[in-house]
């Protein structure tokens, strides 16, 4: 059974049609931020299963609790037919110009060993994304989370003119170091059910938050429950305006909320 880390793997595809960071991408966050500077041992341990980054897992090595429910939770097992999930993004905020799109997920087949054959349309029309074969065959994970994820560190890296593996790197290790998860209720379609949500601030204490201060208090929050198809609920990521300005919007918002499945 393939493990959501094929997931992480995706490269191409971004959550905003303006993402522009490249590995060439010039950095006024340092070095490490090119990945030039080889990583310590400690830092390769700390990146073990996150985003794909290492092939082998130690047997011994143990994973937190969020990190499983991101990255290796059976989040379709409550599928038992072909069916289609609809999700709708959002972007909103005060910086820069927002929208909202669509995205759907087609649980296509059920194999034998209990994984997925799955068909993701991420955004539509000129934000129309590709999605490699891999990403969506013999799948357990949610396919749309780890799109989501990857290309909101593109998004860092085009906000900030830094490089988008500095915050990739400091996401990962904020998972495992720093989530809450705690309960949670939500309401679909007007019904209540009972979930999960993960918090994380993976930039609060980055001691190169100077470097990037605008965007340094961003959070995240994901919940999940196993009572819906797919078991992800919602994303939801702020970038919060820290002027003095009395009942001001987020800089940015951006949401990945379940609205039907059919």
């Amino acid at each position: 059974m393939k493990l959501v880390f094929n997931l992480m793997l995706v490269t191409s595809v971004f959550v905003s049609t303006n993402l522009v960071a490249e590995e060439s991408t010039k950095s006024n966050i340092g070095p490490i931020t090119g990945g030039g500077e080889p990583l310590t041992q400690e830092e390769l341990d700390k990146s073990i299963g996150r985003f794909g980054e290492v092939e082998k897992i130690p047997e011994d090595f143990q994973f937190n609790e969020a990190e499983v429910k991101l990255w290796l939770s059976d989040h379709l097992a409550n599928i038992e037919e072909p069916l289609s999930l609809y999700y709708e993004f959002v972007k909103s905020g005060s910086l820069e110009e927002g929208f909202s799109d669509s995205v759907y997920l087609k649980i296509l087949e059920l194999n034998e060993d209990g994984t997925k054959n799955a068909a993701l349309e991420f955004f539509t029309a000129d934000r129309k994304q590709a999605v490699t074969p891999d990403n969506v065959t013999n799948i357990v994970g949610n396919p749309a989370l780890g799109i989501f994820m990857q290309g909101d560190v593109y998004e860092m890296g085009r906000l900030t003119q830094g490089h988008w593996r500095y915050f990739h790197k400091k996401l990962k290790v904020s998972l495992r170091e720093d989530a809450v998860i705690e309960p949670t209720t939500f309401t679909f379609k007007g019904k209540e059910y009972k979930g999960e949500k993960v918090f994380f601030s993976p930039y609060l204490d980055d001691p190169r938050r100077r470097d990037f201060e605008k965007y340094a208090d961003k959070y995240y929050e994901l919940i999940f429950s196993d009572e819906i198809p797919g078991s992800l609920y919602q994303i939801t990521t702020i970038i919060p305006d820290k002027s003095e300005e009395a009942n001001k919007e987020p800089l940015i918002m951006e949401t990945l909320t379940l609205m039907d499945v059919k």
